[in-house]
Formats: structure tokens, C-alpha cells, sequence
């Protein structure tokens, strides 16, 4: 298994993005965002980056690459419950890198 490959831990309801920005801007300073046809989060932690995007699906997915599962299990803990859709144990391979 490896632990740089990119993957979808969660996906996330799009319709509450604006609920999910606002919690996480709650505990993370380092957050780029954008709603422009596709929505998007980007949650910088340390020298990480988490992807949470439409990009390649009609809801919210929560990528980044495998090795980031517990900086993900810190950022999914500070999203509210109704939003999470679905957490994959194991993550999903992310086919559209």
C-alpha cells in the first residue's frame, strides 16, 4: 500500500458547504475556498494540504494522500455530523490523479 498515494477518505454533503466552511475556519487558520461552478476547501495544516472539492463528483470529497489519515480524522472531527455523507475505511483510491 502506498502511503503517497492520493485518495477520497469522505464524502461530504454540498449542499451544507457553507455549515462545513464555517466549522472548520472555527479550528484552522491556513483555509483557501472558492464557489465557482465546483465548490472547494483547502485546509493547509503544518506542510499538509487537504483537498475537499466537487471537482470530480456532484458532493463534497475529502482527498489527500493516504499517509494524511490523521490530520483527515482531526478536520472530519470538526465537520458537523449531518454533513458527512460517508467515511471510507479503507479510503478510496483516487482514479482522476
Amino acid at each position: 500500500m502506498d502511503q503517497d498515494e492520493f485518495v477520497i477518505f469522505a464524502e461530504l454533503k454540498r449542499d451544507l458547504f457553507a455549515s462545513i466552511l464555517q466549522s472548520l475556519q472555527e479550528f484552522f487558520a491556513d483555509i483557501q475556498y472558492g464557489r465557482q461552478g465546483d465548490d472547494w476547501i483547502w485546509v493547509h495544516v503544518s506542510d499538509e494540504k487537504i483537498e475537499i472539492d466537487s471537482f470530480f463528483s456532484m458532493e463534497l470529497e475529502v482527498k489527500g494522500k493516504r499517509s494524511q489519515s490523521a490530520v483527515v480524522k482531526d478536520i472530519l472531527g470538526k465537520i458537523p455530523a449531518d454533513a458527512v455523507i460517508e467515511v471510507f475505511e479503507p479510503p478510496k483510491a483516487d482514479l482522476t490523479r
